[in-house]
């Protein structure tokens, strides 16, 4: 069974991608952007790995309420060797469960709760991408004097949070649940801190592919609509369809540009392939943390 789900997974990926060609969605004009546009590369490098050392931070913040007082320095070593393996493995969660392995070996109390710590920083995130998104809409919306569709969305937002707050003060009522809430001890200003650090880590990533797509490829794209159709790209890109997300990512880029803003465009999924190739490339020293992280606990074996 699981060798045939991998099998659909790559099947979907190459459908995809012989779409994307057949359609003239994409070509192999990337690399040679690549090596042409040096300091740009190097910017949008410089952009890709601030996002590591932002979420190594918040990954501490979280940690810190299990008590455990593992240096900022090697929390960032875990999560940088972790960032290469979701690369180098294809999938947006293998680096995750290395992650699990070693934050579980960090302390021999709470190993479910420290493990645990990996899923709320993945929720942290989840949760600041969809507030861009939220912002970008709103924009676009604006500009576009769609100011009741606004007010709508606006109330939605405002319904479905307090919702959200009745029915976890109702939970609360509940003791084994109460004691769940109370397990993590991540306070209102934690939680705020992370949010913003998720949101400023997916403005670095929506603003670095506006820069491919405008300065490197040329594509002159609205900064707005750029935030929202990289928004629908990662978060399709999350669902566990394809290998990594690879192929949604740029179908969905490619799609949510040209049926919602009319941006007909040759090679837009390029954008997609150009970010993710120099993801992987920034993530590649996260090989020498792995080897030295091993040579230094010799138990840690895979």
């Amino acid at each position: 069974m699981n060798i045939l789900i991998k099998s659909t997974k790559i099947l979907i990926v190459f459908l995809i991608f012989y779409y994307l060609v057949k359609n003239n969605h994409l070509n192999f004009d990337i690399f040679f952007k690549l090596t042409s546009s040096t300091l740009l590369t190097i910017l949008l490098s410089f952009f890709i790995f601030s996002t590591y050392i932002i979420g190594s931070y918040r990954w501490s913040l979280i940690l810190k309420s299990t008590n455990i007082k593992n240096t900022f320095f090697e929390n960032f070593k875990i999560y940088y060797m972790c960032t290469f393996f979701n690369n180098f493995l294809f999938g947006n969660l293998g680096g995750d469960f290395i992650k699990i392995y070693y934050v579980s070996n960090l302390s021999k109390n709470n190993k479910i709760k420290n493990s645990f710590s990996i899923a709320i920083d993945r929720i942290f995130g989840f949760l600041g991408l969809i507030a861009l998104g939220i912002i970008s809409a709103c924009l676009i919306l604006f500009n576009q004097n769609e100011i009741k569709l606004i007010l709508i969305i606006v109330s939605s937002i405002i319904i479905f949070f307090l919702l959200i707050f009745f029915t976890v003060k109702f939970l609360k009522k509940i003791l084994i649940i109460k004691n769940f809430l109370r397990y993590f001890n991540l306070n209102i200003f934690i939680c705020i801190k992370c949010l913003i650090l998720s949101s400023i880590i997916f403005f670095l990533v929506h603003t670095s592919i506006y820069i491919i797509s405008n300065k490197i490829f040329g594509f002159n794209i609205d900064l707005n609509h750029i935030f929202f159709s990289n928004f629908v790209s990662l978060f399709l890109s999350a669902l566990p369809v394809s290998p990594g997300g690879i192929g949604i990512g740029e179908i969905a880029f490619v799609f949510i540009n040209e049926n919602l803003f009319n941006t007909y465009i040759n090679n837009l999924a390029n954008v997609i392939i150009y970010f993710r190739l120099i993801v992987f490339i920034t993530s590649l020293p996260g090989i020498f943390f792995f080897i030295n992280y091993k040579k230094n606990n010799t138990k840690l074996t895979f």
